[in-house]
């Protein structure tokens, strides 16, 4: 981006920003205000409309008990005629007689053995059981019970609150019990908007069950939300529910109560006044626009210049200059910015230099001390086998055998010590394809099949598969390095894990020991290289690990286990489809 853009555009931030700081702080003020009263009037709503529910439930069950007590009731239930009936069409007409009197929506007289004697809101319906009911089991138990169910009524559920308490018959008899409730249908959500001043509706998971708002059901369904306290918009205004659960009698969720209160007017005013601050943002943002154009043509060049040079500088070439033939502070800038590029230039010049002969030295220092180690056997075999050539020792021959032994061990060890430098220093990049974790562990296990027959390796996968971008070869030949390194930290009774899980996006692969553990300073110098604790190591084992599990944009982490021993954990990406 040009520098004469970049200062139009300091110039709309400086015009824009104080507006725009206003316009933010009246939003966030007009925001909470708003949410204030709209939280307020949903209290209020929310408070009457569950109270509201609640005291239905108590009135019910206390026109429930009067109705226990009621001698008529008792009479029905106890009286019967020569031939050993009662009176089940005076007990109907009472029953019907009992609901309309109370304004209920569902009464119901049981026996003790939980048959139906008579319905009021349906007196043709008698004589059914449904002492496996529940609710009605728990009353026929003796308990007055105060509960919201489905009874079956017209050929569909209805959600009711029900009340329910036994009948007895000086106080020691169970000859009945008596239910009655209100049903919660659209009659209840319009008589509860009259009560609260909320949209009332009622709801059982997804489905909407009633409402008092207008519109067609399945349009205003689509609208909910399954959230505690939500905004949506539902015939054109904008409205905020609150749910209250509405539970059985053992404390079972059955169905929501949804109260809202609309928030249009509230929207209005702030949807005007984000108008109006918009207005004044706008006329600042073209003022800005005029006055950038005119102001920011009459120094932008040299500072391009400066800024091309810089970017040259940072990319790598030292080279870069600016050429400039004015005079000010501009100047004396662009002068300092010339002399400190020289200055870095020759500073980097020293600076490579002297990082190649530290790496050098170091390089060296290493192989001259791992060469050394072998050269020390092979000398001492060498003058052992010369002093027995000159003594002319008759066991010449065994001496001869034996040094020649020796010499041919720290000859291979020295062979393996220039392997693994030159290996390290020409290691190859990842051919990632896709791969099972799992499968790549499967693929390592044959190397230690001795162990883990006899238990020393346990080995637990997931079974479901891990799919990776994974150079096979390369994360076997990590696993493998850490897995001999485990072994060998172990004692002879030691027992080491290799273990797959999967954690959100990645796949994990565990590898963990009950040895001594790391020490402090084995711990801060894990991955540094030429750096071992092994007679003969190279140092290099866990670098080259690290710089597999890098070049697959994974993680690696090596730790102390809280129960003991080391775990090491590779964290591998996914495969995305």
């Amino acid at each position: 981006m040009k520098l004469r853009i970049r200062i139009i555009l300091l110039l709309i931030l400086a015009a824009v920003l104080p507006l725009l700081a206003v316009f933010v702080s009246m939003s966030v003020y007009a925001n909470r205000q708003r949410q204030s009263l709209v939280d307020m009037k949903l209290n209020t709503v929310y408070g009457g409309a569950v109270s509201s529910y609640e005291r239905i439930g108590k009135s019910t069950l206390s026109q429930m008990e009067q109705l226990a007590n009621d001698p008529t009731l008792t009479r029905f239930l106890l009286v019967k005629d020569e031939t050993g009936y009662i009176d089940q069409e005076g007990l109907i007409d009472f029953a019907g007689d009992t609901k309309q009197l109370l304004n209920l929506d569902y009464l119901a007289i049981i026996s003790p053995d939980g048959k139906v004697l008579a319905r009021g809101h349906d007196p043709g319906l008698f004589g059914d059981d449904i002492s496996n009911d529940a609710v009605f089991a728990e009353a026929l138990k003796g308990q007055k019970v105060q509960s919201l169910a489905k009874i079956r009524d017209s050929g569909e559920d209805i959600l009711t609150v029900l009340s329910l308490t036994p009948i007895w018959f000086e106080n020691r008899q169970l000859i009945g019990v008596i239910a009655g409730g209100i049903s919660l249908d659209e009659d209840f959500c319009r008589h509860l908007r009259d009560l609260s001043g909320a949209e009332i509706m009622l709801v059982e998971g997804d489905l909407l069950l009633a409402k008092a708002i207008a519109g067609q059901g399945d349009e205003v369904a689509m609208y909910l939300q399954d959230k505690q306290t939500f905004r949506t918009k539902l015939q054109g205004l904008w409205y905020t529910f609150s749910r209250y659960p509405l539970k059985d009698y053992s404390g079972n969720k059955i169905a929501d109560l949804l109260m809202g209160v609309s928030t249009q007017d509230l929207d209005i005013l702030f949807d005007n006044m984000r108008i109006i601050y918009g207005g004044f943002a706008l006329g600042g943002l073209i003022l800005a626009l005029i006055f950038g154009f005119f102001l920011s043509s009459g120094f932008t060049r040299p500072i391009e210049g400066l800024t091309w040079a810089a970017d040259r500088l940072a990319s790598g070439d030292f080279t870069a200059r600016v050429s400039y033939a004015g005079r000010g502070e501009l100047a004396n800038l662009i002068d300092t910015f010339n002399d400190m590029a020289s200055d870095l230039e020759d500073y980097r010049r020293k600076l490579i230099e002297s990082e190649r002969i530290a790496a050098f030295s170091m390089m060296a220092r290493k192989v001259a001390h791992e060469i050394k180690n072998p050269l020390t056997p092979i000398r001492i075999a060498i003058e052992d086998l010369r002093r027995a050539y000159d003594a002319s020792d008759p066991n010449f021959a065994a001496a001869f055998g034996q040094s020649t032994k020796t010499v041919l061990e720290e000859v291979n060890s020295l062979t393996r010590i220039v392997d693994e430098f030159s290996e390290f220093a020409k290691f190859p990049s990842p051919r990632l394809a896709k791969d099972d974790l799992n499968d790549i562990v499967n693929t390592a296990i044959p190397i230690f099949s001795k162990l883990v027959e006899h238990g020393t390796i346990d080995i637990t996968l997931t079974k479901k598969s891990l799919p990776v971008m994974a150079d096979r070869d390369q994360i076997k030949r990590a696993l493998v390095n850490l897995v001999k390194n485990a072994l060998e930290a172990i004692p002879s009774t030691g027992h080491v894990g290799i273990k797959t899980v999967q954690a959100d996006k990645y796949a994990i692969l565990i590898i963990s020991d009950n040895g001594p553990g790391l020490a402090p300073s084995v711990r801060e110098n894990l991955f540094t290289p030429y750096l071992t604790t092994k007679s003969g190591g190279s140092g290099l084992g866990l670098v080259i690990v690290k710089k597999i599990v890098s070049e697959h944009d994974g993680k690696i982490k090596i730790a102390d286990q809280a129960i003991g021993g080391t775990v090491a954990t590779i964290e591998l990406p996914l495969y995305q489809n």
